[in-house]
């Protein structure tokens, strides 16, 4: 694989993080107690976009289906952010567990077109 292609996959998958990130500090702000420190919204940009990079990379030696790649891609640093900041004690668990489902969800949304229109980086 060239060094062109994965630097495009990463940037998609940075582009994607970030909106999904936005989304994120959007939602943050709806309720006082889901405030979190501003550290925590570039903390999730990079990990989140470190975590989705390592899962696609090996993802993409068992499948080379988009969508299936987008799933993993949002399900990966959801997981792994929110496992890290439960075991940090920085959330509830009952937050955590919402912020688990909330987060892949706003990471696949920008996924979803992105890996689509991006489609022929993946095969």
């Amino acid at each position: 694989m060239d060094y062109k292609k994965v630097f495009k996959i990463i940037l998609i998958i940075f582009v994607a993080i970030f909106l999904g990130t936005i989304i994120d500090y959007i939602v943050h702000q709806t309720d006082p107690r889901f405030s979190v420190a501003f550290w925590y919204f570039p903390h999730k940009i990079f990990y989140g976009t470190l975590w989705a990079t390592v899962a696609f990379f090996v993802a993409r030696k068992f499948t080379k289906k988009w969508l299936e790649l987008a799933f993993i891609c949002s399900f990966a640093p959801a997981l792994i952010l929110q496992t890290m900041y439960f075991t940090q004690m920085h959330l509830a668990l009952n937050v955590v567990l919402l912020f688990l489902v909330l987060h892949f969800f706003m990471f696949l949304a920008p996924m979803i077109p992105l890996f689509k229109k991006y489609q022929n980086l993946f095969v």
